[in-house]
């Protein structure tokens, strides 16, 4: 085929393409007319440049606000502010004070925080909002608006730009999440002095297990365990949540294991000054403070029986077997020290 038909060929199908619309626009046209001014206020206006897509489109749009002007106008009110609208009923488009109402409620969230509708668009949650009811839309609405001061410090926040999106597109969906946000920010700015990476990617619950794990492991460390922020920083610095998880957990372990022989210690040198009638004081929580603790008690009790005293103590209270490489000096001093004890343990049997 030559290039003069090519031509000639693509030119008589636009013909027949305009054959074939413009009774349809001929049409709409005169019934546009027919429409008092105030109907035909807002139709749409054609522009872009004159392909066949464009021109049906323009028809379509064109003959929708013929068909129903009240309805395309309160539709185009909806699209004006970002709303996609396919899918909303369209008993939707017949309240014109409630989409007034609904367009002035975005407005207002909108002056306070472009952020939040923006999410609300690009989301197309308030599009999933209208579907389920007008006022379910302006519930919603009015429910951010009522919360503004807490979305306000969500906003403020200095987490990371994913997880900020991300808490405030779930307190966006639904208000009674905003609690939790908050729990989140906190948490995740603790765990940020350790110099932990609190980075958010995609799974968002598997974010939160991660997260609420590291905290719990950070406070029981140093609640229980009385673990300085420095010690704990120089284990964890620079690791991602899951690492310092894996490190802390180890640490928690050791640090047990290490607290009930600790506890064991303290619990023998306590019962064994009760024993000859001294007090003891409570073991305290911190780790190293218990450690000192002990040595001050061990040193109380080696102070009052020597170091056979304390063995011989030991075997009379059935903790030890009995130390055969005592001298008779020693036995001698340890139960001069013990006979008080003793002797009131009889006084009180009697």
């Amino acid at each position: 085929m030559s290039v003069e038909e090519d031509i000639i060929n693509v030119i008589q199908r636009k013909v027949w393409t305009v054959e074939d619309i413009l009774p349809q626009a001929k049409e709409l046209a005169g019934n546009a007319n027919k429409l008092p001014d105030e109907a035909r206020k807002g139709f749409p206006s054609f522009s872009g440049d004159w392909s066949e897509e464009n021109v049906k489109k323009y028809l379509q749009k064109l003959h929708a606000a013929v068909r129903d002007p009240l309805r395309y106008r309160n539709r185009k009110h909806l699209e004006d502010i970002g709303v996609q609208t396919k899918g909303v009923p369209e008993e939707i488009f017949d309240d014109s004070l409630g989409l007034k109402d609904i367009v002035g409620l975005f407005d207002e969230l909108k002056e306070f925080s472009e952020s939040v509708t923006d999410i609300l668009i690009k989301k197309q949650i308030l599009s999933a909002w209208l579907r389920e009811g007008m006022d379910r839309a302006k519930q919603k609405l009015k429910g951010i608006l009522d919360a503004k001061p807490a979305f306000q410090r969500i906003l403020n926040s200095t987490i990371n730009e994913n997880l900020r999106f991300e808490l405030v597109l779930r307190s966006a969906e639904n208000t009674g999440f905003i609690g939790s946000a908050e729990d989140i920010i906190s948490k995740a700015k603790f765990i940020s002095e350790f110099e932990i990476s609190v980075e958010y990617t995609e799974n968002f619950e598997e974010f939160i297990n991660a997260l609420t794990s590291v905290y719990d492991k950070l406070t029981k460390l140093q609640e229980d365990y009385g673990i300085q922020n420095g010690e704990l920083s120089e284990s964890s610095k620079g690791k991602t949540l899951q690492e310092a998880y894996e490190v802390l957990n180890k640490k928690l372990e050791d640090y047990s294991q290490k607290k009930s022989k600790f506890l064991e210690e303290w619990k023998m040198y306590s019962n064994t000054l009760r024993s000859i009638g001294c007090t003891a004081p409570e073991a305290p929580l911190g780790l190293h403070e218990l450690e000192e603790e002990i040595e001050k008690l061990k040193s109380e009790c080696l102070k009052r029986l020597g170091e056979e005293g304390l063995r011989v103590l030991r075997f009379l209270k059935g903790e030890e077997d009995f130390p055969e490489e005592i001298s008779k000096d020693g036995i001698k001093k340890a139960l001069e020290v013990l006979r008080p004890l003793f002797a009131k343990f009889l006084r009180e049997e009697s």
